[in-house]
């Protein structure tokens, strides 16, 4: 063996090492954040929620909230489920038809749950807990309000002043999945927590959000409200021009078949993906039917007991899973 081949294995073996350190640390600093709540868990009314990004103050904002204008719209839907897919969508349709500037999404987004980063609150002197909402008068309409919270922790008022909702379901299947590979990208879990517990907490709605079941639940007997449009992420990837349609209907935005084109064109799967770049923690594969190559037999064999239980009654969706 040459010197420069010694030094070369010598390198090799340095990295692995440093890298295996690297690898402890984090998983030390998940326990540790776990722990002492740095970035933990907090539990609201019985919903499991992130503390990087929620706290009491600011879900207690979402109850009361009731400053809404007659072209707000907000979107909900379960993590994974298609959020930005459908605030692309609104966004692009509000664009074409020049309701908004170009590149200005993020001047017209609220999050309705999410709290200001902690230097944020530092730099504006923010004490009340209230969040982004906070902010909300500020956002220029239309405005786009956005929310993972199951439909009892929404503002009281919303069905009282029809304001427009859009919710987006996705199959549990492909959610688990994609919910997965996202809170590891966004170390909203701990740097060891493995697949198989992982969906064993989303079966339990041990998860940020609770339980995918019960927010579907707190859904349905809305999901015919004349200010309720309905989607589902299979359908979107499916036929997206069909649902640019519907969505532009339902926001009372009238657009030429050319617009229609370009808003379709700008929200396809790829396009956004190119667009945020690669390895981004909010597009993964974009793709109805994963599920097959990560959920092994027994697994299904679980969700599919699982749906049938925590899902009866609720046929009528027709989720799709994908082929």
């Amino acid at each position: 063996m040459t010197l420069k081949n010694t030094i070369i294995n010598y390198l090799r073996i340095a990295v692995l090492y440093i890298l295996s350190w690297i690898n402890a640390f984090k998983v030390k600093l998940g326990i540790l954040k776990e722990k002492y709540g740095i970035i933990g868990f907090l539990q609201v009314d019985g919903l499991k929620l992130s503390r990087k990004f929620s706290s009491e103050e600011s879900i207690a904002a979402v109850k009361e909230f009731d400053s809404f204008k007659p072209d707000d719209v907000i979107i909900g839907t379960y993590p994974k489920t298609g959020t930005h897919f459908a605030m692309g969508v609104v966004h692009s349709i509000y664009k074409e038809k020049g309701l908004v500037e170009p590149n200005s999404l993020m001047s017209h987004i609220n999050g309705l749950e999410f709290e200001l980063p902690t230097i944020l609150r530092l730099l504006s002197g923010q004490t009340g807990g209230q969040g982004l909402l906070a902010y909300a008068d500020k956002s220029k309409s239309p405005r786009i309000f956005i929310t993972h919270l199951p439909w009892d922790f929404w503002p009281r008022r919303v069905m009282e002043k029809k304001v427009k909702v859009i919710f987006c379901m996705r199959n549990p299947k492909d959610t688990v999945c994609s919910y997965f590979a996202f809170a590891h990208k966004r170390a909203s879990i701990r740097a060891d927590t493995t697949w198989n517990t992982f969906f064993a907490n989303f079966i339990e709605g041990n998860v940020v959000y609770g339980s995918y079941a019960h927010y579907m639940r707190t859904w349905y007997p809305y999901r015919n409200n004349e200010n309720v449009l309905s989607l589902q992420f299979e359908d979107m990837r499916e036929d997206l021009e069909g649902n640019v349609r519907r969505i532009a209907e339902f926001l009372g935005v009238d657009l030429t078949e050319e617009q229609i084109r370009k808003v379709t064109e700008a929200n396809t799967f790829e396009s956004k993906k190119k667009e945020v770049g690669r390895g981004h923690a909010v597009y993964r594969s974009g793709k109805s039917g994963g599920w097959r190559s990560q959920l092994t037999v027994e697994q299904n064999d679980v969700m599919n007991e699982w749906i049938n239980t925590e899902l009866d009654g609720m046929e009528d969706l027709k989720l799709k899973y994908g082929s």
